[in-house]
């Protein structure tokens, strides 16, 4: 139903008399096979993901505009002793926008993320980012989103989120169905590092939660960061009192060649029925990432992630060449078939061999 909608704006958007249309096609096709000792053996998958972005009024002060991104894809699965399809489409993302030079405001489904940390985030809130997929895919959420941007930099958020019952982010409870939550953030930039401060409310099932995030970045020689979360829940026999996430990261580029930037991450996730500073279980994680340009198309890029409870790794390489309209990614993981730490942040999908190529026009 939604899709026929979507097919339906389509042509109702070149009837509208707009200073802008676009129309954006995004297409993707992928195949990856698994080590042999894996349940898996392999995916073959094919997407297309179109998108209008449609100007509706634009003058002087202010101007309304829109996005709708569809996601129409088929995938086949062999696992061991089952094969199966799956198949989708949705709308993948849908908004309408009233901004002007410093605001803006934003309903509709569409993506909320923020923080300096790429690789193992503690601010993973609303989204499901894999720092590997080059086409940075998450569902997205149903919100009203309003950023204002002062003069020296600083901004201020505001949003309010209708939730389903489903895990969002590094959420280990869901939301309640059909309830509502709302948060914010404020950044500031400082001489020597910007940051921020975020919050957010939200009802479970049995209790409320409450959930404070403090980001910082600073650049000098080489770039630094953190991030920490703690989300306060109500006392209650079926979650913690506290929950808290710590990442701290740090990057530089070596000047060998075209120049090696090198990425480390380190994630800390605790948990504790008492006080905030207490731990009644803690799991940590670290990660490093390597880029090297090999030249004006081609890229290399290496992960390497270790669960330090598990004392698993996970890696990954990347050959990667990209044109005006087509890219290409052979892609080599070696990952554990299980891991402790929380499947968003560690991809436990075994040993696999991945080609994908995207073509968008």
């Amino acid at each position: 139903m939604k899709v026929k909608i979507f097919c339906l704006l389509i042509l109702l958007c070149t009837q509208i008399q707009a200073k802008v249309f676009n129309l954006k096609n995004d297409f993707w096709s992928s195949a990856s096979l698994f080590d042999k000792s894996s349940t898996q053996k392999y995916h073959l998958g094919i997407q297309y993901k179109p998108t209008i972005s449609l100007n509706m009024i634009q003058k002087e002060a202010f101007e309304i505009d829109c996005e709708v991104i569809a996601d129409l894809s088929y995938k086949y699965i062999k696992n061991d002793s089952i094969h199966f399809e799956e198949k989708k489409a949705e709308i993948y993302r849908g908004w309408i926008r009233y901004s002007g030079s410093q605001f803006e405001a934003r309903v509709g489904l569409q993506k909320i993320n923020f923080g300096p940390a790429q690789l193992l985030r503690s601010l993973k809130w609303f989204d499901t980012i894999d720092p590997r997929d080059p086409q940075e895919e998450t569902g997205g959420v149903q919100a009203v989103l309003f950023r204002y941007y002062f003069l020296n930099n600083a901004n201020i958020w505001f949003w309010g989120i209708y939730a389903k019952d489903e895990l969002k982010g590094l959420e280990v409870f869901p939301s309640k169905e059909d309830s509502f939550e709302f948060g914010g953030r404020i950044q500031y930039p400082f001489e020597f590092c910007e940051a921020a401060l975020s919050y957010h409310h939200r009802e479970l099932e049995n209790t409320f939660e409450d959930r404070l995030g403090f980001d910082a970045r600073w650049d000098f020689e080489m770039g630094l960061w953190i991030e920490a979360v703690a989300a306060k829940y109500i006392e209650n026999t079926f979650t913690p009192n506290w929950e808290k996430f710590l990442t701290l990261g740090a990057d530089y580029t070596i000047p060998l060649g075209n120049g090696i930037h090198i990425l480390g991450e380190h994630f800390v996730y605790s948990k504790s029925e008492g006080d905030l500073l207490e731990s009644s279980y803690k799991a940590e994680s670290s990660a490093i990432s390597l880029n090297y340009p090999i030249g004006l198309f081609d890229n290399i890029v290496v992960m390497i992630a270790y669960d330090w409870e598990s004392e698993n790794w996970s890696r990954f390489l990347s050959y990667q060449r990209n044109y005006n309209y087509l890219s290409i990614y052979l892609n080599l993981s070696w990952n554990p078939e299980m891991s402790n730490l929380d499947p968003e942040q560690i991809s436990t999908d075994g040993k696999s061999v991945q080609m994908m190529i995207g073509y968008s026009f």
